[in-house]
């Protein structure tokens, strides 16, 4: 009977509960190479298994061995690389950076740096700023070029009182004619610290987790 000397190998490490990985490149070969000496010395001398069967099955091997070795690299390569993306996101810590999104904490008597991006032709575009209760304090009519532009709100309410501190959203509305164009919005905050518990860093805004490839500039 014909045996398949990869499954073999697999049932073997899977009834003594040790991966591949675990056991280490040296004992898969031996466990393979005893396989293969069973295998021969137990076949049919009247009915031998061809020989390139036993050629392709050899070959089946090295390419298995030559992935787990790529995949042992890939896998030490992103530890890597993720321990050089956690030492950089605790840099931030204490620093002013704008961001993409749309929540920023407001200081009474503070202004606040707004960044957006519309991403096309349009001619008109519109700010606003809405309360932690989605009441709108402030609107403006802005710059509608395309790129990114700025925008810094002095911290007052449309009615000239200056706005409380607290959480607010900003959005930006641009359109061209009666078509609405897509807008990309940042605001700026300060680290405060840093998160690790989704598996890559995040950098903490408040209560606002950002990654750091939404980050856009450091102050």
């Amino acid at each position: 009977m014909e045996t398949n000397l990869l499954s073999s190998l697999g049932s073997t490490q899977s009834s003594t509960g040790t991966s591949p990985t675990d056991r280490g490149a040296n004992t898969d070969k031996e466990a393979f190479l005893k396989l293969l000496v069973a295998q021969v010395s137990q076949q049919d001398p009247m009915s031998p298994q061809d020989s390139d069967q036993y050629v392709q099955q050899l070959t089946q091997f090295s390419t298995l061995e030559q992935l787990m070795s790529l995949n042992d690299g890939v896998e030490t390569l992103a530890l890597g690389q993720m321990s050089n993306n956690s030492q950089e996101a605790l840099r931030f810590v204490g620093h002013d950076v704008i961001a993409q999104g749309d929540k920023l904490t407001h200081d009474q008597g503070e202004s606040q740096e707004i960044a957006y991006e519309i991403k096309g032709d349009a001619d008109k575009a519109n700010i606003v700023i809405r309360d932690a209760y989605g009441e709108v304090v402030y609107e403006q009519e802005i710059d509608p070029s395309s790129g990114v532009q700025r925008y810094e709100w002095d911290g007052r309410t449309k009615d000239g009182r200056s706005a409380s501190s607290g959480r607010y959203t900003v959005s930006v509305e641009a359109s061209q004619g009666d078509k609405p164009v897509p807008v990309d919005t940042f605001v700026r905050g300060q680290v405060t610290g840093v998160r690790f518990d989704e598996g890559y860093p995040e950098l903490m805004i408040g209560d606002r987790r950002v990654r750091m490839t939404e980050v856009v500039e450091v102050k």
